[in-house]
């Protein structure tokens, strides 16, 4: 019953946080700027550790605030991306972000005694002692962030998967970057940074080795991705490891797996 007790809460985090992020992730490769979800991860992290240095609860609201206006500032410079010509220079400007994230994050806890137990755990999470409080408040922001994305989502459709000429113009660009926003928000104090992203990428990507259109991706995306969850929580609880890090590494085969199948059925 203990073993229930603590994983069945971890699992619906989970299976929140793939349902939401999945559908993201698809939108994140048909775009082809794969680490955008990383570096608003590791950009939410930042805005925690400045919290964390000010005397705020990493966990609490004050932190979450934090988080959510420095990746809301970083979603409004990520949606003029489109502006910039070439792939390679957008990655570029991602990639800076992230690895300047990361930096301030490690001078902004270096200040304080315990900075580099909260740096490891926003790189690794706590999704094991997630209250079911903590899940009902993820689940309202991602409940009315995915009505708004069943509402309009002809045009955010038309943002990844149509032409650039025509794509809907900044605000909406701006509206699917700050959804980002929202759900790394909510997950990262919970989950970590490195689980965020596998959710983000890891399963959209291994999805499209296997299924074409958008809905046969999406769908066996969550698939893969909360038989992967379930494994990996069940193996961080047995053998005591943690978290964050044995899911992530549990999603790991998760690609592996689909281009085995993919070669097969070549």
């Amino acid at each position: 019953m203990e073993a229930a007790q603590i994983l069945l809460p971890a699992f619906v985090l989970s299976a929140l946080m793939i349902f939401t992020h999945t559908y993201l992730g698809l939108h994140v490769l048909a775009r082809g700027v794969i680490f955008v979800d990383l570096a608003l991860a590791q950009v939410a992290a930042l805005g925690v550790s400045l919290a964390f240095l000010l005397g705020e609860d990493p966990h609490g609201p004050s932190a979450r605030a934090y988080a959510f206006g420095a990746t809301l500032l970083a979603a409004a410079a990520f949606a003029g991306l489109r502006r910039i010509p070439g792939k390679t220079a957008r990655e570029v400007i991602i990639g800076c972000t992230y690895v300047v994230a990361t930096a301030l994050s490690i001078v902004i806890l270096s200040r304080s005694s315990q900075g580099m137990e909260q740096l490891k755990a926003l790189f690794n999470g706590n999704i094991l002692w997630v209250s079911w409080g903590e899940i009902a408040s993820v689940a309202v922001a991602y409940g009315l962030l995915s009505l708004l994305h069943i509402f309009y989502r002809r045009r955010f459709y038309a943002l990844s998967f149509g032409s650039e000429a025509r794509a809907p113009g900044f605000f909406w660009e701006f509206l699917f970057f700050a959804s980002f926003a929202v759900v790394i928000t909510f997950a990262v104090n919970l989950a970590g940074v490195l689980l965020v992203f596998a959710c983000l990428i890891i399963p959209a990507f291994s999805a499209s080795l296997l299924a074409g259109g958008f809905v046969h991706r999406l769908l066996l995306g969550w698939a893969l991705a909360l038989a992967a969850s379930a494994t990996g929580l069940w193996l961080a609880f047995v053998l005591d490891l943690p978290v964050g890090a044995t899911v992530v590494s549990v999603f790991g085969v998760l690609p592996v797996f689909a281009g085995g199948m993919r070669l097969l059925r070549r």
